[in-house]
């Protein structure tokens, strides 16, 4: 009976070690697909204004969203822009990251007094907003 006891003690123990690093390990993970979100969005609508003649009418958070081939489970369409979701709604634990139009430009910002593991991340690697001008005229062939 005592090693019974001895073997949960330490399974105990070893549980009290490993659960805090798999939660930094999933933390870590959506960090690093945020980023290369960020990069993908800011890639994917450069080429479409550089190929299409997209009017102000029509930039939207769908129109990031679909152009970007972004996780519609990881973001969320909201007005102007997109929204850091989870399961299609927004994350309120973390909604940090705003990517909006605002004319032609294309605006990414991360509000740095969300108080999370990855909007600390986040902040850290974006402290300050990324204006990109997104120009209107089209590629005609």
């Amino acid at each position: 009976m005592i090693e019974l006891v001895f073997v949960v003690v330490i399974l105990g123990i070893i549980a009290s070690i490993a659960l805090p690093k798999i939660s930094l390990t999933r933390s870590d993970a959506l960090y690093t697909a945020v980023l290369a979100d960020i990069q993908s969005i800011q890639s994917a609508l450069s080429q479409k204004f550089i190929i299409e003649d997209l009017s102000t009418a029509t930039l939207n958070g769908q129109l990031i969203l679909d152009a970007a081939g972004l996780s519609q489970a990881r973001w969320v369409a909201s007005g102007s822009g997109v929204r850091l979701g989870k399961n299609g709604v927004i994350d309120n634990a973390n909604n940090c990251a705003l990517i909006d139009f605002s004319g032609n430009d294309l605006v990414i910002k991360i509000d740095a007094s969300v108080n999370s593991a990855l909007c600390r991340k986040l902040s850290k690697t974006y402290p300050n907003p990324i204006v990109i001008s997104l120009e209107s005229s089209a590629i005609k062939f």
